[in-house]
C-alpha cells in the first residue's frame, strides 16, 4: 500500500488549484477533464475526504496547515503506476515527493509501528536481472528525519528493497535483509523514486513497519488483485489457512497505520 505525496511550498503556486471552502470541511469535488480521478478540500480533522470512483491512481488535493499538498495514492504495487505517476508529474510541477506506507520488515530488531527513511531502494525483483538500486534524495530525508526526531517520532534511516510479492516467511525476510543489508521490503518505492528522477524531482521514502521480520505472515499475495486491491473473499480465505500468523498480523495493522499516520503529520509540518 503506497501514497506517494507531493507537496510544495504555498509560495510556489505551482500544479495546485486552492480548495474550496465548504461547511464541515467535506465536499471533496472531482476536477474535470482529467485521466486520474481528482479530489479537493482540507486534510485535518473533520476534513471528510471522499473517496473518488474506483481507479488505479487516485489524486487528491488539499492543504495541510499553510502548504498545499497533493496526495497520489496506488493500490498495493499496482502495475503500471509508475507510468501513471510519470504522466502526472510530466504536467504537475512539484517542490518534492514523499512515498510513504507499510512495509514488511527485515531487520529483527525493528518492531511493528517503527518508522525508517530509506537511503535508497533496491530493486530486487527477480525478473530484473542485475541488482539495481536508487537514492533517495538526501537533503530531503534529512530534513524529515530531523522533523521527526523534533516531534519525538522514533525513526532510523536505512537502505529498503521492493519485490514484486510479499515475502511471507520470516527465513526469507531475514535472508533477504542480510543479503542486501536492508531494513525494510515494498512494492513500489523503486519505480516511484525512479519516475521522480526523469524530472529531477527531489524525493523520499518514508515507510513504517507492518510484519516484523521474525514473524510469518499469512500469504497475502492469494488476495490481492493486479491492481492492488483486496479481494475480500480470498483475504478470508488466506487468513483462515493461518490463524495464529493471521492474529498477529492484524493486531499490528493498527499500531501500523496510526503510527503511518502521525509519522506523515510530523513530516507535512517539515
Amino acid at each position: 500500500m503506497t501514497r506517494a505525496a507531493p507537496w510544495e511550498n504555498e509560495d510556489c503556486g505551482a500544479g495546485f488549484q486552492p480548495a474550496p471552502r465548504q461547511a464541515g470541511g467535506a465536499g471533496w469535488k472531482p476536477a474535470p477533464q482529467s485521466s486520474m480521478k481528482v479530489c479537493r478540500g482540507r486534510f485535518g480533522r473533520g476534513a471528510g475526504w471522499k473517496p473518488a470512483p474506483q481507479s488505479s491512481m487516485k489524486v487528491c488535493r488539499g492543504r495541510f496547515g499553510r502548504r498545499r499538498i497533493a496526495v497520489l495514492q496506488s493500490g498495493m504495487g499496482a502495475r503500471g503506476f509508475d507510468q501513471r505517476l510519470a504522466e502526472h508529474l510530466a504536467v504537475n510541477r512539484y517542490d518534492a515527493l514523499i512515498v510513504a506506507g507499510l512495509a514488511g520488515g527485515l531487520d529483527p530488531k525493528l518492531r511493528a509501528g517503527a518508522a525508517i527513511l530509506y537511503d535508497l531502494c533496491y530493486d530486487a525483483r527477480p525478473d530484473r536481472g542485475e541488482m539495481a538500486s536508487i537514492a533517495t534524495d538526501d537533503g530531503l530525508s534529512k530534513l524529515l528525519f530531523e522533523a521527526l526526531r523534533a516531534a519525538d517520532r522514533p525513526c532510523v534511516r536505512g537502505p529498503g528493497i521492493m519485490v514484486n510479492k510479499i515475502i511471507t516467511k520470516a527465513e526469507d525476510k531475514l535472508a533477504l535483509g542480510d543479503h542486501y543489508g536492508a531494513a525494510a521490503v515494498d512494492m513500489e518505492t523503486f519505480e516511484v523514486l525512479n519516475a521522480c528522477a526523469r524530472f529531477d524531482l527531489p524525493a523520499a521514502a518514508l515507510r513504517v513497519i507492518l510484519d516484523e521480520a521474525g514473524h510469518d505472515t499469512p500469504d497475502l499475495n492469494r488476495a490481492y488483485e493486479p491492481d492492488g486491491l483486496v479481494n475480500a473473499w480470498r483475504m478470508a480465505g488466506v487468513m483462515m489457512a493461518r490463524p495464529v500468523a493471521a492474529s498477529r498480523f492484524l493486531l499490528s495493522v493498527q499500531p501500523a497505520i496510526r503510527s503511518l499516520r502521525e509519522n506523515l503529520k510530523a513530516a507535512f509540518r517539515a
